[in-house]
């Protein structure tokens, strides 16, 4: 009776397929939903082939051959969904206005396979701008604006854009990835209070603790190559284990890679992989063996998590505050016990990884220019002749802060930008209007290094900040922490962070790259997977004399 020779039955089904994208995936987010779809693709076709072998054909056709048959004809309403859609994104969709490369329009695939090329796609999206101007498809349904004008409209606390799907990357979901903005609201409290200035001296003495133990290593290798990379990650991962966890790692004693900060840095490459085709994540996590390192890094911080909840602590960490919060319900749910994962998470991780990124480009920058080294050392010396070493004092010197900020201006940590979703209404940047529901990035990279934003744009000139602050075109496009009420909570602690490593190392040393080390190779290695991820950067320290 169902032959899948018949011309009909596959017209029908192609037509379905049509239908489908037509009436139903144009509209929403389909990101997380696509295994549930195919899920339902793989039982119609058992549903169907038991339903046309037992009641259509009462037996004529054999389950073997209905089953064929079905999938047969699901195949072809899948080419159906895909034709429609390679052709309305092609031809009618609401952003084909605006310019950018073809691939990009018919689907992700194009700008993730330029993602994983190289792993410097911020590079890729600086060339798109160049080419075809500040507004850039680089999707389907996303736009790539380098404009100032874009900052306040997309990220200020007056902005009704929201978060993008980018940020439904895992069901543990922490104040980062909470798209809710009253949800969001209501948990950046405790985390406001967890990086308050009181809670920051709370903090101070095991900073400087660190900072310490990096100095011990310094002057242990005084005079010999030292990779910075791995250093400043020990010191940025040392610290975030004990404010997060209450846990020792002990990278900056052993010298040795923890376990963490390799499964983080693995998870964060993978993030960086599928940032532009996020619908695979609930695929992946759903394969057994693919994602095993992934269920294993999480096991690993619910464990810490769980030691941590069950020690007291005589000083409060971080954790200390988002601890009681969770506390504070009378019944957590099973989603508020997964949030508490990742918020524990998101403490080790947004204050590591970045941290180490910053004091790695700020030092990488200073081996460049001794003169800028020599002026900021005259700078920090006074700071320890009058006793201002803490982070009240170190906060008061501007050359200090001006070098940290030209350095996250030409090497903003996440130099990609952060996702997000226009209103219904659409909106207007620049005169320029995007219609609603388009999902838009800031390229941060592009933006803090765009000639109409800042003199000499690609110099690093830390005078900028403090003496010639007309190569300061347009503050607003500096925004390396982000900006609003989504701006990093923890800003002032990796500030104090690298202000303290700072000051500390250029007091006792002079520093310059090892012989055999090149600015291209070192930049080459410089990998954007959402939050930067550098090469080995050998320096070496020699006590000043």
């Amino acid at each position: 009776m169902v032959q899948a020779e018949s011309l009909s039955l596959p017209l029908v089904a192609f037509a379905a397929g049509i239908a489908l994208h037509v009436f139903a995936f144009r509209f929403g987010e389909w990101d997380r939903s696509y295994h549930k779809a195919a899920a339902a693709y793989a039982l119609l076709a058992v549903v169907g082939a038991a339903y046309t072998h037992f009641v259509l054909t009462k037996g004529n056709i054999g389950l073997v051959g209905a089953f064929r048959t079905i999938t047969y004809l699901e195949l072809v309403s899948i080419l159906g969904i895909f034709t429609s859609m390679s052709i309305y994104r092609t031809l009618f969709h609401r952003l084909n206005r605006f310019p950018g490369p073809f691939g990009a329009r018919v689907s992700n695939w194009y700008i993730t396979s330029l993602a994983v090329k190289n792993f410097q796609i911020y590079r890729e999206i600086e060339q798109f701008h160049q080419k075809y101007g500040d507004f850039v498809r680089i999707g389907p349904t996303e736009i790539s604006v380098n404009n100032v004008d874009a900052v306040q409209k997309l990220h200020s606390a007056t902005t009704k854009c929201t978060k993008g799907p980018w940020y439904d990357l895992s069901a543990w979901i922490s104040l980062h990835t909470t798209r809710n903005k009253a949800e969001h609201a209501r948990r950046r409290k405790a985390w406001d209070r967890g990086f308050n200035a009181r809670a920051l001296r709370h903090y101070e003495p095991r900073v400087v603790k660190y900072t310490n133990q990096l100095l011990s290593q310094i002057e242990k290798h005084a005079g010999k190559p030292m990779n910075m990379s791995d250093w400043f990650n020990f010191y940025s991962f040392d610290i975030m284990g004990d404010l997060a966890f209450g846990a020792q790692f002990d990278m900056l004693k052993d010298g040795v890679k923890h376990y963490f900060m390799v499964a983080l840095h693995g998870f964060v490459k993978a993030v960086g992989i599928l940032s532009y085709a996020i619908w695979i994540i609930p695929v992946f996590r759903l394969m057994p063996v693919l994602n095993a390192e992934d269920q294993k890094f999480w096991k690993w911080v619910g464990q810490q998590i769980d030691k941590r909840r069950q020690t007291r602590l005589e000083r409060p960490d971080v954790f200390s505050w988002i601890l009681e919060d969770h506390q504070s319900k009378k019944k957590p749910t099973r989603q508020d016990e997964l949030n508490l994962i990742g918020d524990g998470a998101l403490i080790a991780v947004a204050g590591s990884d970045t941290t180490a990124a910053a004091l790695t480009m700020l030092f990488y920058e200073l081996s460049q220019h001794p003169e800028i080294v020599e002026k900021l050392q005259k700078e920090v010396d006074q700071a320890f002749e009058k006793g201002e070493i803490d982070y009240n004092g170190l906060s008061k010197y501007k050359y200090l802060q001006a070098c940290i900020d030209e350095s996250l201006r030409l090497h903003p940590p996440v130099p990609s930008g952060l996702q997000r979703v226009t209103p219904p209404q659409g909106l207007e940047i620049a005169g320029t209007y995007i219609p609603g529901n388009s999902f838009v990035k800031i390229p941060i990279h592009t933006l803090q290094r765009d000639e109409r934003n800042f003199g000499m744009p690609l110099e690093f000139i830390p005078e900028r900040w403090t003496d010639h602050p007309e190569l300061v075109k347009n503050a607003d496009a500096f925004m390396p922490f982000s900006i609003g009420p989504y701006g990093c909570v923890g800003k002032q602690l990796a500030l104090m962070e690298v202000r303290s490593v700072t000051a500390h190392i250029l007091h006792e040393y002079n520093v310059r790259t090892a012989p055999g080390f090149t600015q291209e190779n070192f930049l080459k290695e410089k990998k954007d997977c959402f939050a930067l991820e550098l090469g080995p950067l050998e320096l070496i320290f020699e006590p000043r004399t």
